[in-house]
């Protein structure tokens, strides 16, 4: 007498026990590697002016090398900021708050975001005095 064979079925699903595992590791991987930073910077708004129609009661800062002048005297940046102090720029409406900003072309990019820095912080427009092209 022939015997029948008999086969099983076989499951054909995919083990997924150890998927949980994977996920895990991954967001592990992902929460560890991840570098979180807060952007640093400032807001401004900035006119531009010539040194033609510059006032005399605007004041001036002027950046050359390593230099900070303020209206024609060298201070130091702690000096900048304790004048730009003493404006009270804030308590002005914003046609008189500018401060004109006059760089060359040799200063460090630091010194120049860093004056910025002081006049926005001071409540000031920066206006950038620009020289005309030939």
């Amino acid at each position: 007498m022939p015997f029948k064979v008999r086969r099983r079925k076989r499951e054909s699903a995919v083990p997924t026990d150890s998927m949980s595992d994977i996920a895990f590791l991954l967001i592990i991987f992902f929460i560890l590697t991840t570098s979180i930073r807060k952007l640093t910077g400032f807001k401004t708004d900035l006119p531009t002016a010539d040194k033609s129609v510059a006032s005399q009661k605007t004041p001036t800062v002027q950046l050359n090398g390593g230099q900070v002048r303020w209206d024609d005297k060298v201070i130091s940046f702690a000096e900048l900021k304790q004048k730009l102090g003493d404006l009270k720029l804030g308590s002005k409406p914003k046609g008189e708050r500018v401060v004109l900003l006059d760089s060359g072309p040799d200063v460090a990019y630091q010194n120049y975001f860093e004056v910025m820095a002081m006049i926005t912080s001071a409540n000031g427009v920066v206006g950038i005095l620009e020289e005309e092209k030939k």
